[in-house]
């Protein structure tokens, strides 16, 4: 199974607007992260604190989709000839 980590991001070269990709773990691992373009060979310099706030977002958003998800999932409790009342 491929983690979040895993997945990469698209950076868009600044002097001639090609798409480079970086890993998510990248940014993870380092404050400020340095790239060479791929295309014009430009140095990319990321700054990750801004991509680290909005990634620590999107966890807590999956977090609590998947609490929601498990508690839809279960079963739905029948009601019984006992519990209601006429």
């Amino acid at each position: 199974m491929t983690t979040f980590e895993d997945q990469t991001i698209d950076i868009l070269c600044p002097k001639c607007s090609h798409v480079n990709s970086v890993a998510v773990r990248e940014f993870e691992e380092h404050t400020e992260s340095h790239l060479v373009c791929i295309s014009c060979k430009a140095g990319i310099k990321i700054e990750a604190h801004e991509f680290r706030r909005r990634l620590e977002d999107v966890r807590k958003e999956l977090e609590e989709f998947e609490l929601e998800a498990t508690r839809e999932s279960r079963p739905i409790k029948r009601p019984r000839k006992g519990d209601f009342q006429i």
